[in-house]
């Protein structure tokens, strides 16, 4: 985040706001051709695996691993806990640890843990200078074996390996465990965040790879205690190095892993099947969450590797040529709207991580189901919590909410020897997307609009031939030389893959299907055609506040209406989210969409309140429902690229502050503010959406078309 300034301009929504009596959060929809609207429904795909055993194998015989029987096992479980934010801001880390002390481990289980990679530890005797290794004894107690392993960045892969060979070494055993414990962020930036070196970058799943191999140790499963972990890129990764990935397809929440009960569940019988094992170990983590993080999902699956290895490779490829034919013979749309309807996860982050199996049966071709029914096969057993409907316990990436980690993804595919035919489906997928933000004009911003809907900021998209030469012109453009609204793609390299894909036949598709609207108000709506429909992907509100010196922005929200002939309607009575520690002052205060999801006829969206949490940058998650509007924790932010499991509650005495975004005039950002006084919680955080239609303010409907090229509407001010 950047620097913080105190808004010392004149503003207060405190007094005269009226709390409304009802909940007006998510988007009004009257219109049937509305194809494109994401949201996910409580009903799946295909039959829900949720908590199913599918134990059964015909690759038993592939196991690196041979199970002794009659209690005979030796375990050797290595529990690599990079600390980082989540234990110096959260004590996460001492939480786990106490759990696994906890336990009563048999004296066939060694449970070895390597600590480092925060600036503090909450546990008596725990080093922040060096990294340390620690055996737990069982009945609360844990013992220092080595006092200083050096001070390396713990997603170093050497550090890996060396905590690997000594748990070899000094414990050897017939079944290891590896269980890599940190924020996580799967296909796109891989794993673990060193808050001592937070300049070393994470463990790429390619870095990974390498220390594994180094190695050399055989495991009985690989477990990540990690957000986005369990994807089939990173199961592709480790089919040489384990039998089993055990992985959350989500983001996990901060109290991560349960970790007594199934280490009990081990020790009391050190032969148990690692499917059954597995078992135990999702059922009580998500049991766990539901009981202590009711509003938060929560997800985590068990994966034979061996069996992945023999039968996806063949059904992937398939299905990323069938795909590729889609994208290629004028059904880019097609594919667009499975993917814009599939089970997303960490949405709000823009990683691209969607659930293949029902990405698969909302493409719905023959060789996307064959595809799905192997992955199905694979998939030992699945747990989530009651709204993640549709996560069948293995995503994948598939490019659409941003292009900015697509040249990161494929030179990851080609290190990890992932199937070329799937990146040759990407990189088509995603060239029709770039070409079509290219061809519209590129990024825009709603300050952009301040002054009202200015139709120049949109190139003409005239002809099939004006859209292939602005294309070439791109591709061929000195990125040196260029400047809003196309630097992003040139950062992100998308002139690169537009020059090794782009032809002729992608001009004419933009030409035949591309968003071209009169944003501006005539009579207070928007006409919008049922082909002009088919062409948006979503539509949120976005609302800045002018209080006398610039525009203070409120962030962003998923409602609209339509009329039955789908024109877009004028909003005439403005709302917003706002707070209060007493349910009678209201504060208005930023909120940003994250999510929707229909659970039963319940609607629930998601979103979040970017704040100073005791005087650390974070954000409120909100959880808003048809009963009521609520936060349901807090999440620290971090610099490693990776997603945060970090989520702790709010408590009497914590002081909040509200940060939001601010802009001159003229439209140039300034910084990040606090936005009036701190707060402090007395007994509980209160929300409802109030009236500000006694502010000045300027609102517009940000539209997002299938390429995810943003268009603004005409100002709607007071």
């Amino acid at each position: 985040m950047k620097k913080i300034i105190i808004l010392f301009a004149i503003f207060s929504l405190l007094v005269g706001c009226c709390a409304k009596t009802n909940y007006d959060k998510g988007f009004s929809f009257n219109y049937s051709s509305q194809s494109n609207s994401s949201y996910n429904t409580s009903s799946w795909s295909t039959t829900s695996n949720n908590g199913v055993l599918n134990p059964n194998s015909s690759y038993s015989s592939q196991k690196k691993t041979t199970i002794l029987g009659n209690n005979k096992d030796v375990v050797t479980i290595m529990l690599y806990m990079c600390g980082s934010d989540l234990e110096s801001q959260a004590m996460m880390g001492s939480y786990d640890l106490q759990e696994m002390a906890n336990a009563k481990l048999a004296s066939n289980v060694n449970l070895i843990v390597y600590t480092g990679g925060t600036t503090k530890w909450h546990i008596d005797g725990i080093s922040t200078r060096y990294n340390q290794i620690y055996k737990v004894l069982g009945s609360g107690q844990i013992k220092c074996l080595v006092d200083n392993a050096g001070s390396a960045a713990m997603t170093n892969p050497d550090t890996l390996v060396d905590f690997i060979d000594y748990c070899s070494i000094n414990f050897p055993a017939n079944r290891y465990e590896l269980i890599m414990w940190d924020h996580g962020a799967g296909t796109v930036s891989g794993y673990g965040y060193d808050e001592k070196y937070p300049n070393s970058g994470s463990m790429s799943l390619a870095q990974i790879d390498q220390a594994l191999t180094e190695a050399g140790v055989q495991f009985d499963f690989v477990g990540f205690d990690a957000c986005l972990m369990a994807n089939l890129e990173t199961a592709i990764m480790l089919s040489e190095h384990a039998d089993y990935l055990i992985a959350s397809e989500e983001s996990e929440p901060g109290i991560g892993w349960y970790y007594t009960d199934w280490l009990n569940t081990l020790s009391s019988n050190t032969s148990i099947d690692t499917v059954n094992l597995g078992k135990v170990i999702a059922d009580s983590f998500v049991s766990t969450c539901a009981k202590d993080t009711p509003k938060q999902p929560a997800t985590l699956s068990v994966i034979d590797l061996n069996e992945l290895s023999e039968t996806v490779f063949d059904s992937l490829s398939n299905f990323s040529i069938s795909t590729t034919d889609l994208i290629n013979n004028n059904q880019y749309k097609t594919v667009v709207n499975a993917r814009v309807n599939t089970r997303e996860f960490a949405t709000s982050s823009k990683l691209d991580l969607v659930d293949l199996v029902d990405f698969a049966y909302k493409l719905d071709t023959t060789e996307a189901k064959e595809l799905s029914n192997d992955i199905l096969k694979c998939i030992k057993y699945n747990k989530v919590s009651n709204t993640m409907n549709n996560s069948y316990g293995l995503s994948i990436y598939f490019p659409y909410r941003s292009t900015r980690y697509i040249n990161t993804v494929l030179n990851t595919y080609d290190s990890i020897n992932m199937n070329s035919d799937y990146s040759d489906c990407i990189r088509a997928f995603a060239s029709y997307q770039s070409a079509g933000q290219v061809a519209s004009g590129g990024s825009h911003s709603p300050s952009q609009s301040f002054d009202g809907y200015d139709t120049s900021q949109y190139d003409s998209q005239g002809s099939a031939e004006l859209i292939y030469s602005l294309i070439n012109s791109f591709i061929n453009s000195d990125s040196t030389q260029q400047s809003d609204p196309y630097s992003a793609l040139f950062s992100y390299g998308i002139s690169y893959l537009l020059n090794s894909m782009f032809d002729r036949s992608i001009s004419q598709y933009l030409y035949e299907n591309h968003f071209d609207v009169d944003l501006n108000w005539t009579n207070d709506k928007i006409k919008v055609s049922e082909k002009q429909w088919s062409m948006i992907e979503s539509i949120q509100l976005n609302v800045f506040i002018d209080d006398g010196i610039g525009y203070i922005d409120l962030g962003s929200d998923n409602y609209f209406e339509t009329d039955k002939s789908g024109n877009l309607l004028k909003i005439d009575e403005m709302t917003w989210l706002a707070c209060s520690i007493d349910n009678e002052n209201w504060q208005v205060v930023p909120f940003y969409y994250q999510d929707s999801t229909i659970d039963n006829d319940n609607f629930i969206t998601t979103g979040t309140i970017p704040v100073l949490l005791n005087g650390i940058s974070a954000n409120l998650l909100v959880y808003i429902d048809d009963y009521g509007i609520e936060i349901v924790g807090a999440t620290f932010d971090n610099d490693s690229g990776l997603v945060s499991k970090s989520v702790v509650s709010l408590n009497k005495g914590d002081v909040i502050e509200f940060v939001c975004d601010y802009y001159n005039y003229d439209g140039t950002f300034q910084d990040n503010y606090i936005l009036n006084d701190p707060i402090t919680i007395v007994d509980q955080l209160y929300l409802a959406d109030v009236y500000i239609n006694n502010q000045d303010y300027v609102a517009s409907y940000q539209i997002k078309d299938i390429y995810q090229q943003t268009y603004w509407s005409e100002n709607m001010k007071n």
